[in-house]
């Protein structure tokens, strides 16, 4: 084999090197190997309350302060303390003492630092031990995939 075929022998290989991973994964995309945008909660993106430091898990429940309400409470204290050593980035809060739009239903709220409702999870997914596993973990994994979005002040 001559210098000349050699190297472009060599420049083509790596040339299909670098466009393999771009043609694979195009290919599990239109094949439908690609599972994502599932969630055990309803997914929402809106903005609900005033920006703030932490994840906040509110507790709401369109009637007031019910006993509903404790029990979401107690609930939503009990996923933060399952967050393990990620527990400080999430606080959880009674809707008591914030104002939720009037269209929230009864549940809890998973909301940013920002401000945003991001997901919701009534009641009924919180009953039985594998809905309480499913929540901690999306929970866990929100927590974990937005690392960076906080509303520091530190340079």
């Amino acid at each position: 084999m001559s210098v000349k075929a050699r190297s472009r022998f060599v420049l083509v290989s790596i040339l299909a090197l670098c466009i393999s991973p771009v043609l694979l994964a195009q290919w599990f995309w239109l094949s439908g190997g690609v599972k994502g945008g599932e969630s055990y909660g309803q997914l929402l993106a809106q903005p609900v309350v005033a920006a703030d430091q932490q994840w906040r898990l509110v507790a709401h429940d369109p009637a007031g302060c019910s006993n509903v309400a404790t029990q979401l409470m107690m609930s939503a204290q009990q996923l933060q303390i399952a967050q393990g050593r990620e527990r400080g980035r999430i606080r959880s809060v009674a809707a008591c003492s914030m104002r939720l739009p009037t269209h929230f239903a009864l549940g809890l709220y998973l909301i940013d630092p920002h401000g945003n409702a991001v997901i919701f999870y009534p009641p009924t997914l919180l009953q039985d031990v594998a809905g309480r596993q499913k929540t901690i973990q999306e929970i866990a994994t929100i927590l974990k995939n937005n690392r960076g979005l906080s509303l520091s002040t530190k340079a």
